[in-house]
């Protein structure tokens, strides 16, 4: 969705999107589209749009750059995302919000409460020296309260009936606490977790000899089953590295290679020339076969960072280059606010709707990768001047400033989801002739644009003249405003983005029915008429 070809997106504006989700407590807030699964919090019937714990990573991503620039308001926020999530707990000992795209009627599970402790150790393994008396001992207490808890799950230690990733993130946890605080408690279990869960979880020779992949539960090593999906590898990587450090052994090094191999060798090419991640392998029997759609885009951020960590011990020139195309890809899909498109492939919202959870892994990934400017909290701070909308023929977010939404075309679906970035629910409006509650007043959203989808493309039909930025994701085109005579709705191309991914291209810029210039393309978009940098109401 960038109108170049640019190789690495821009992690500035990342972060401050990231930041206008962060509230006055240090909560995480947003939509929590699971866009591997396809699922959402509405899809349970769950209004959530508070924290979860997933968005962690978020808090080191901020503990990175501010180690390395120093800004007394990054400091502020930092500090206050530490301890909301150090302070976020459970009767039982479990960290509170760990329900994601269920919602808050999940209250147990050992992925999310890892998450927020890999949040916490790698925030105070950056800039734990930045914090008040006291407070990185409450931050290391917290976390090994929650690892305490979280022996709810196996014991403690790798079972058959875990589920990888989340056993080699608690390893993650573990390793860094016991490195941070000097407390040798875990000491003793680390390298034998490590060694249980490669011979628990491995899936050798996917999708070739010098690869491996690891099996999602490890049961199905007899009966056959599905792999881990791409984006949780990292999970697995990171602590594989760390002990390879730790414990002087090369052979868990080269495991992460494998892993991380299976990883870029399982990757496919979109219309657009872009890397992208596969979706996950099914192997039974001698049956190998592999789905690559639909799947994420934003999300990517914990694997790219495991293979970051390969690259930080050995030099992997295969590696080291579809890191760099992950990046491109990055670049490609990012809207001027700052977010990335969630995925390609569902036509529906879990394709536009951007979760804060998976960007914070981006995030801790891209912070990680790419410099911290002079000027990187200035822009951070900076407040968004323009509505943003992520638009397809079946589904579209917009934002402006505290207000998002999440609505269908005129006639193309029943989407009409509206929420705040400071409020922890959302809800949706209903027709005036259901007995539904109203929309509350103030999650009223009247500059929101309505677009209709003909035959021949995406139109908008509202009359807000509120200045938008529009970026298109998909194959059916953009033709812009239907009242191209208005000079209030005048189309300035500056500011549409399009982008495909599901057909061939069209590079001759031609012009619309209604007589507008449409874009002049970039390889690889496609054609779509300037839209207006004006937005819309959201009246249903």
């Amino acid at each position: 969705m960038s109108k170049h070809h640019e190789r690495a997106p821009r992690v500035d504006a990342l972060a401050r999107w990231m930041r206008t989700w962060i509230g006055d407590d240090g909560q995480i807030r947003g939509f929590h589209n699971h866009s591997v699964w396809g699922t959402n919090p509405a899809t349970f019937i769950d209004f959530t749009s508070g924290h979860q714990a997933f968005s962690a990573p978020a808090t080191a991503a901020f503990a990175e750059a501010l180690a390395r620039r120093r800004d007394d308001r990054a400091l502020a926020m930092w500090r206050r995302m530490m301890l909301f999530q150090a302070r976020t707990v459970q009767d039982d000992g479990q960290f509170r919000h760990i329900g994601f795209q269920v919602g808050e009627s999940a209250t147990s599970g050992l992925i999310h409460n890892m998450a927020g402790c890999i949040g916490l150790l790698e925030g105070l393994r950056h800039a734990g020296h930045l914090l008040g008396l006291g407070e990185a001992d409450e931050v290391l207490g917290a976390v090994r309260a929650n690892l305490e808890a979280c022996r709810a799950y196996g014991g403690g230690r790798p079972t058959e009936d875990g589920t990888v990733n989340q056993e080699y993130a608690r390893v993650w946890a573990k390793l860094r606490y016991t490195e941070l605080s000097g407390d040798d408690r875990y000491a003793d279990e680390l390298e034998d977790d490590l060694d249980a869960l490669v011979r628990l979880s491995r899936a050798p020779g996917v999708p070739d000899a010098d690869c491996a992949g690891a099996y999602r539960q490890p049961a199905d090593r007899a009966e056959g089953g599905i792999l881990e999906p791409a984006e949780y590898y990292g999970l697995m990587i990171v602590p594989l590295v760390l002990g390879s450090r730790r414990f002087g052994r090369p052979d868990l090094l080269d495991e992460a290679v494998r892993l991380g191999l299976h990883v870029a060798r399982s990757a496919w090419t979109d219309e657009l020339g872009c890397t992208r991640f596969h979706r996950y392998w099914y192997v039974r029997e001698g049956a190998v076969l592999k789905s690559t759609s639909p799947m994420l885009i934003a999300g990517m951020g914990l694997s790219l960072y495991g293979i970051d960590e390969i690259l930080a011990e050995t030099g992997h020139p295969e590696l080291a280059r579809f890191v760099d195309d992950c990046l491109a890809t990055y670049a490609r899909y990012q809207t001027p606010a700052g977010y990335f498109a969630s995925a390609t492939g569902w036509h529906n919202e879990a394709d536009v709707a951007p979760s804060t959870a998976w960007h914070a892994h981006d995030l801790l990934f891209l912070v990680r990768r790419t410099d911290t400017p002079e000027t990187f909290w200035e822009s951070v701070f900076a407040e968004p001047e323009r509505q943003s909308v992520l638009l397809s023929d079946r589904a579209y977010w917009v934002e402006d400033g505290a207000h998002w939404c999440i609505l269908s075309p005129l006639t193309a679906g029943d989407l009409s989801i509206y929420g705040r970035k400071d409020r922890d629910d959302f809800a949706r409006s209903f027709f005036a002739w259901t007995d539904k509650e109203p929309l509350p007043a103030e999650l009223e959203f009247d500059e929101a644009p309505v677009f209709f989808v003909a035959d021949e493309g995406i139109y908008r039909v509202d009359g807000s003249t509120r200045e938008t930025d529009v970026s298109v994701l998909g194959a059916v085109p953009y033709r812009g405003h239907v009242h191209e005579a208005r000079p209030a709705l005048d189309h300035n191309l500056e500011h549409v983005v399009c982008i495909t991914s599901s057909r061939p291209p069209l590079l001759e810029a031609t012009r619309t029915k209604v007589g507008r210039q449409r874009c002049q393309l970039r390889s690889g978009a496609v054609p779509a008429a300037p839209h207006s940098s004006a937005s819309s109401r959201s009246s249903r």
